[in-house]
């Protein structure tokens, strides 16, 4: 995977940018790289809460993903994930990568997209579908390493 190069936020980033749990950071709406205005984080606000339920206020969507070191404070949606901290105490990649995936934890988050996409291909658009709904189904993914 290319590195990442972050500079007053914007970011150079490689075209397929994977979370430590299987989530795709460089088709997630909520990416640092991603959002371009306040129109962006007041649709993923709201979005989310219609699809997930999920109180986050527009000014606090940006993250900075779960690639970029702590060392350099970022700003993580979800904060402390215990999926990450699995995964860098394992030194792998991503949960597909362990030895005991899956796991209960892991099958609990994939679940939180996979038993809330069925019904929302009837009530979001494509777009919406693509943006809000694709990025997180995981499964795939973690299947192939």
């Amino acid at each position: 995977m290319e590195e990442q190069m972050y500079d007053d936020n914007k970011v150079t980033r490689s075209e397929d940018i994977r979370a430590c749990c299987g989530f795709h950071c460089s088709q997630c709406p909520a990416y640092i790289g991603n959002i371009k205005s306040e129109e962006d984080r007041n649709r993923v606000s709201e979005t989310w809460h219609k699809i997930y339920g999920l109180e986050i206020p527009a000014e606090a969507i940006r993250c900075d993903g779960c690639l970029k070191p702590d060392s350099e404070n970022p700003f993580r949606i979800g904060g402390d994930c215990g999926m990450r901290n699995c995964v860098q105490d394992r030194k792998i990649a991503h949960c597909g990568e362990c030895n005991e995936f899956p796991c209960d934890r892991i099958e609990q988050h994939m679940a939180s997209v996979e038993s809330v996409a069925p019904g929302c291909r009837d009530t979001l658009t494509p777009d919406e579908f693509k943006d809000f709904i694709e990025p997180y189904l995981c499964r795939e993914f973690m299947k192939m390493t």
